[in-house]
């Protein structure tokens, strides 16, 4: 089990950006939105890599990625790559740890089963949030300086 000490979200992202994440993690517990024609060449990719099975729909792919997302106990990261913030969900499917990476808006950039999760996050940088239910009970609290 990973102690999770959720990170002051104020002392590191502006209003802009905290808005950003929210916006961002709404949108993807919504509905699984991928980049045109992306949704099928990372599926094929996560067959090919027996990360699901060869009969795998995308709606099952969406499913695991939909069913991370909406766990408020997983754990939210946030990175920057090229001036641009990306989010990542840290949950178990599948018997599997599997993280989501998405984008602004919600856009999904790709999921998957690292085989080292901790590496992963740390080799690029990632900079805990804290849990799905922390960031949005913090959120629930912030309301009145938020400007959705």
């Amino acid at each position: 089990m990973i102690k999770i000490d959720m990170i002051r979200i104020e002392n590191i992202l502006s209003t802009e950006e905290r808005n950003a994440l929210i916006e961002a993690l709404f949108s993807i517990r919504n509905k699984i939105q991928w980049k045109a024609g992306k949704d099928y060449a990372h599926l094929k990719k996560r067959q090919r890599m027996n990360h699901v099975s060869i009969s795998a729909t995308i709606s099952d792919y969406d499913k695991i990625i939909y069913d991370i997302a909406q766990n408020d106990n997983n754990i939210l990261y946030i990175y920057e790559f090229k001036a641009c913030n990306y989010y990542a969900i840290r949950g178990f499917a599948q018997e599997k740890e599997w993280l989501i990476i998405y984008g602004p808006n919600g856009i999904m950039e790709t999921a998957f089963p690292p085989e080292d999760t901790d590496g992963y996050l740390n080799k690029r940088g990632f900079v805990l949030i804290g849990q799905i239910k922390e960031v949005l009970q913090w959120t629930l609290n912030q309301k009145n300086y938020w400007t959705f």
